[in-house]
């Protein structure tokens, strides 16, 4: 990786410009409260300015002249995002909640082709019964370009609609606890080529039992049933995507020593493809998996966060049904005093494919190694009204040299009202 500008001279930077910008005039105004009867309505806007370097993820121009992905090229990215969340408390028992947001991002390379409307929208019930037992059920909704996975840097537009129920019993002063969930979820691509190969539904549906070691830890372990249907008619071999999945997870949650509270979790995943993919062996797979996230609060106002993620991603490939991505991230925050927060995140990804695949001339087992790091310091004008500088370094080493290494700075500024 590069090296980047240190968090200390960032801090300085955006502490200059937050004291140059007089905003005084900004704190006469208080937090509204938006409320009809029991409704409460929470609206958001953010308004953000953005560098970015490689805006399709493109590898550099070739030795040999030849441009991949279109080439890379930078472009300042405007975007407007609004959202209305609203909550509906009823009789203590019931509580609803939807939300719609939509962000608009406009481009100043190739605007035709990259302007575009993301949108998501959600519909929550939770039901809180006596004895510790809850019961939820909801839909959510996404119609995005956003990149969908470490492996396509393209962006394709796409939605997807999760509809989800689950029933839980974790009671207050018990030691047992447990629960069933269930959920079917659809995944469209708009654009027909990536559509053959990635439109699907899939269906999920498991349980979980615990014991509380704790009033506030629990040790727990997890059954889940998962199926993958790939809409699009195949009718030539080897080109049947269709899965079924076994997931069964081992975990202890909650306070985790003093200071340290989140989840770590270790499993495996027993998954079966209809038909291997073209020139590949690998129709089944025994994989270990990870879902860790931990927080440490060495203070009341720092933060040490740690994650780290090992699971199996569909792939696009011919020659792969699938790929394991592995993940490590660490981020430090910081709350300084007068309103100011800043701090650092890095990430590590490695996503290995099981079979050997043909790239143009060249021909092997494909590694991607991703590398990110970043920095960032906002400043609270009121608790409804906030301003933050970022930056953000990005970038992938293949053994597919010339087909997927990419390297990309994106540099923000942006400005957020939240009620």
């Amino acid at each position: 990786m590069r090296p980047m500008i240190s968090a200390a001279a960032f801090a300085v930077l955006f502490a200059s410009f937050a004291h140059a910008v007089n905003m005084d005039w900004l704190t006469q105004y208080k937090q509204p409260n938006i409320h009809y009867g029991q409704l409460a309505l929470h609206p958001y806007y953010q308004f953000t300015e953005l560098y970015d370097s490689n805006i399709y993820l493109a590898p550099r121009q070739q030795p040999n002249g030849a441009i991949v992905g279109g080439g890379v090229k930078s472009s300042w990215i405007t975007k407007n995002e609004l959202a209305l969340e609203a909550v509906l408390p009823w009789r203590q028992l019931h509580n609803f909640a939807a939300g719609y947001g939509a962000e608009f991002q406009n481009y100043t390379t190739d605007a035709r082709a990259n302007d575009t409307i993301n949108q998501r929208a959600h519909l929550d019930y939770v039901y809180t019964g006596a004895y510790g037992l809850t019961f939820s059920a909801g839909d959510r909704y996404l119609n995005t370009t956003d990149q969908a996975s470490s492996q396509l840097v393209d962006r394709n537009r796409r939605w997807s609609n999760e509809v989800y129920t689950a029933l839980d019993y974790n009671p207050q002063n018990g030691y047992l606890a447990g629960g069933v969930d269930a959920s079917h979820t659809v995944t469209k691509y708009l654009g027909p080529a990536i559509g053959r190969l990635l439109n699907r539904y899939s269906q999920r549906v498991g349980f979980n039992a615990g014991y509380k070691i704790q009033p506030q830890t629990k040790l727990y372990a997890s059954y889940h049933r998962a199926i993958k249907h790939y809409t699009v008619h195949r009718e030539l071999p080897d080109q049947d995507k269709n899965s079924k999945s076994h997931d069964v997870g081992l975990g202890v949650s909650g306070v985790l020593a003093p200071k340290i509270t989140g989840q770590v979790e270790g499993g495996m995943t027993y998954r079966e493809y209809d038909e291997a993919p073209i020139g590949g062996v690998t129709r089944v797979t025994r994989n270990f998996t990870v879902a860790t996230n931990v927080v440490y609060k060495p203070t009341e106002r720092t933060d040490v966060i740690l994650g780290l993620s090992r699971n199996l991603q569909e792939s696009i490939s011919d020659s792969n049904r699938f790929y394991i991505s592995n993940s490590a991230t660490l981020d430090v925050k910081h709350k300084f005093p007068r309103k100011f927060s800043a701090g650092i995140n890095l990430a590590f990804g490695l996503d290995k494919y099981p079979d050997t695949q043909a790239i143009g001339a060249t021909r092997g087992d494909r590694r991607d190694d991703i590398y990110q790091g970043g920095i960032w310091a906002t400043y609270d004008i009121q608790a409804w009204l906030s301003t933050g500088l970022s930056y953000v370094y990005r970038e992938r080493n293949s053994t597919f040299t010339g087909q997927f290494n990419y390297q990309d700075h994106q540099t923000a500024w942006y400005l957020a009202l939240k009620f």
